[in-house]
């Protein structure tokens, strides 16, 4: 596999924007239309822009606001914003699909989230999925619309943020979610099967649920369906990544750690993982511990991907492959190195594709530039 890398925007020198959180959706024809928002802080994310490309990816437009996607003042000095919104088009509406999920903020940080939740009278702050449609010419039609699911109405949070998500036929989709109860910190996982009609998500009903009770759970899974199979891989607190398979997409098996054909269990602390097809062959995209990236927060540089083997659910050694790697700023010290624990992937073909990543430089005060990874 071939992988070059280039740099979209340019904000190591602090003079114009860290563009974080990029992800696109292809819509044919060269064109593709990406959200992404600005960071400040950690987790503290400004409102979702929109940016198009007419090239597959090779020049970008500059990132305009998207109507609504923004800020709200809900008091108690809390504001409500949205956060980690993936696009995706569906052809048979001529439609983006942008789901993400809210997030709360108070005095410029992240505020009560990530299992820290307290249920208080006054507010209660649950968090759940936000959405936004835009049609082909990338006019936004209906934006900052809650996805219901009423089994849930009484959790902390259900949300489905930096996911993939399967479309079945012209009009359903599958959503892989986590969700938490109020008292308890760890999170668990279902997918859920809603349908599409290019104007509002609908929830239509969900699978077993998945459960790993060690620290905040299951978070952020991600869904394919390959040779008429559907694989979830999900990340967790217990020092790796885990995997889940399914015939329906709904119904799961047991979760198992990721391994390697060779037998080792490589250590996946706390990142999420993202799946790639590429001419017929699944992959997976993903950090993990190194003998050189042991000072890395959650060794979260280099970003790698490697083919996996479906019969045998093994990622096999002989195909990992950097595709961001540690950059040579300072990777002797301490947090002191560009990061890449948030990232996207996108099919423009059968053999070509892009990842898309913000770094995440945070002792640099968040002066970062955004990358994009053409794999071919």
């Amino acid at each position: 596999m071939k992988i070059a890398i280039k740099t979209i925007w340019e904000n190591r020198s602090g003079q114009n924007i860290s563009w974080f959180h990029p992800k696109a959706a292809c819509m044919g024809s060269g064109k593709l239309l990406m959200t992404l928002q600005s960071i400040e802080g950690s987790d503290y994310y400004l409102p979702i822009h929109k940016s198009v490309s007419l090239d597959n990816g090779e020049t970008w437009s500059a990132p305009v606001p998207v109507p609504n996607m923004g800020r709200v003042e809900i008091g108690h000095n809390i504001t409500e914003g949205v956060c980690d919104v993936v696009p995706e088009y569906h052809a048979p509406t001529q439609t983006v699909l942008a789901i993400g999920h809210n997030v709360y903020y108070r005095d410029g940080h992240l505020f009560d989230s990530l299992g820290d939740w307290a249920k208080t009278p006054d507010p209660i702050l649950q968090r759940y999925p936000l959405y936004a449609v835009a049609d082909r010419d990338g006019r936004w039609t209906a934006t900052r619309r809650k996805l219901e699911i009423p089994d849930l109405i009484d959790a902390s949070s259900y949300v489905c943020g930096c996911n993939q998500r399967v479309w079945l036929g012209d009009d359903q989709l599958l959503i892989p979610f986590t969700f938490g109860l109020w008292g308890r910190r760890d999170r668990m996982g279902f997918t859920a099967l809603c349908r599409y009609d290019g104007h509002k998500v609908t929830y239509q009903e969900r699978g077993n649920i998945l459960e790993l009770p060690v620290g905040r759970g299951l978070m952020e899974p991600q869904l394919c369906r390959h040779q008429e199979m559907f694989y979830l891989t999900l990340r967790t607190e217990d020092g790796y990544g885990h995997y889940a398979v399914s015939r329906d997409g709904l119904n799961w098996g047991d979760m198992a750690p990721w391994r390697f054909n060779n037998g080792e269990t490589p250590s996946m602390t706390n990142t999420q993982q993202h799946w790639l097809q590429l001419n017929g062959k699944l992959y997976l995209i993903y950090n993990r511990e190194l003998p050189y990236n042991r000072h890395l927060m959650r060794w979260r540089a280099p970003l790698l991907i490697a083919e996996v083997d479906p019969a045998r659910m093994v990622l096999i050694r002989e195909t990992e492959q950097v595709v961001f790697p540690v950059m040579p700023e300072d990777t002797n010290a301490e947090f002191k190195s560009a990061l890449f624990g948030n990232f996207h992937p996108v099919n423009l073909s059968s053999g070509e594709a892009l990842i898309l990543a913000g770094e995440e430089r945070s002792h640099a005060s968040y002066q970062s530039n955004t990358l994009l990874a053409r794999l071919r």
